[in-house]
């Protein structure tokens, strides 16, 4: 296929039931033909994924959320990654953006169905549907810790926002899941449940405390040691004007706020908000090219009062490159950036931040960075998996083709 196809932007259904934004093409400068010096991380393999959406990796193998299913990925030799499971989720499944693994299971997010699908990757070559999970609404993202399952949940309609909030179900038996609690911003922050911009857009467990990322209402922390009742610890980053009510296109897209992915350190000291924004008006191309999310580092050391160390800036090229997803360890972060690649940061003083190294194409949109084994592992929209390592590899695209980033907000 030719490079050129890469361009082909997604077409997708507004978000959390909302009529689909506007066209946002004309917001993406097309990048260098060629590969910056500057870019030091190199590509040291690869595996074509056709729909490749999130990807979590958990030892010798990537999990790869493809829109209708799951694709696994078996790298136990990096150098020759190989496809050796997939799976299509059953009805009323679609529309699958995200997958998570823990132990022996995934959980796959319907975007464009009511729940979530369990899945067995006991035998990673054979991945089998156990359950889906059906809690009337679709779910954007998800994740899996502790035999818990915690999703996404925004209603439809005029209640699109006012009832945001985290469901978390019961899988330590997937055969039999259970809904067994819930988080509403609206029980702590009415305001903000009420206005048009807060929905619940991704969420993080770790150390039985749940990171929710609501969007313009920013970061709220709650602890939940006992599932069946989260309480609330600690709220951060809402934007002004975040409790407006009426759900406004421009205000949504662009910056301020737009808290759209979150994790913590390891340690839980210090958290970090990406902020997903197109540049300038919405539809309108901004000769600029300067409006774009970032990632903000927060020492929340004391929950009691959060501090916020820093921002780290989109990648310095000329192409679409709010922050989408990434991972963190002790002392770095892997980003993606879609079109404007993948980066890694050096944090070990998360007050001072050091770009490490960078991969960038023009024909390539990443989706999402996992750091694993030395290597980052990213997934290329549509595309396929590439492997990344900072002094082994080739300085080159990806032979396959992907699909480019989406078009609207549905998709993201």
């Amino acid at each position: 296929m030719h490079r050129s196809t890469r361009r082909n932007l997604l077409k997708a259904t507004g978000v959390f039931g909302l009529a689909s934004v506007a066209d946002l093409s004309s917001a993406s400068v097309p990048g260098d033909a060629q590969r910056s010096t500057d870019d030091t991380l190199r590509l040291f393999s690869e595996q074509a994924v056709d729909g490749s959406l999130e990807v979590s990796t958990q030892g010798n193998y990537a999990y790869v959320a493809t829109g209708d299913g799951l694709a696994v990925v078996d790298w136990r030799n990096p150098a020759r990654p190989k496809l050796v499971g997939s799976m299509t989720a059953s009805d009323p499944a679609g529309g699958i953006l995200d997958a998570k693994v823990d132990g022996d299971l995934v959980s796959l997010a319907s975007n464009g169905g009511p729940g979530v699908t369990l899945v067995d990757v006991s035998d990673p070559t054979n991945p089998t549907e156990i359950e889906f999970v059906n809690v009337g609404h679709h779910i954007h993202n998800n994740f899996l810790a502790d035999g818990y399952a915690y999703l996404t949940v925004n209603e439809s309609g005029e209640a699109a926002f006012s009832e945001a909030r985290t469901t978390i179900v019961d899988v330590h038996d997937p055969t039999n899941p259970d809904v067994v609690g819930e988080y509403r911003l609206k029980d702590d922050f009415p305001e903000f449940a009420m206005g048009g911009v807060s929905p619940c857009h991704d969420i993080y467990v770790q150390d039985d405390l749940l990171y929710q990322a609501f969007w313009d209402a920013g970061i709220v922390v709650a602890d939940v040691s006992d599932p069946t009742d989260p309480q609330l610890v600690a709220q951060f980053g809402d934007a002004p004007g975040a409790d407006e009510p009426g759900f406004d296109s421009k205000r949504y897209l662009t910056r301020p706020g737009n808290a759209h992915y979150v994790q913590p350190s390891p340690d839980g000291d210090y958290v970090y908000v990406g902020a997903e924004t197109f540049p300038g008006e919405v539809g309108v191309e901004n000769p600029d090219n300067d409006d774009y999310g970032g990632i903000k580092i927060w020492d929340i050391s004391n929950p009691d009062n959060p501090r916020k160390l820093v921002r780290i800036e989109p990648p310095n090229v000329d192409a679409f490159r709010t922050s989408h997803n990434f991972d963190v360890t002790s002392n770095q972060l892997h980003a993606s950036w879609y079109n404007g690649g993948v980066t890694v940061h050096d944090v070990s003083d998360p007050s001072n931040p050091e770009t490490i190294a960078s991969y960038h194409t023009d024909d390539t949109s990443f989706w999402g960075a996992d750091a694993a084994r030395g290597f980052t592992v990213a997934s290329d929209i549509g595309g396929g998996l590439v492997f990344l390592h900072s002094d082994r590899g080739r300085r080159d695209s990806p032979g396959f083709d992907g699909t480019g980033r989406p078009d609207s907000p549905g998709m993201r």
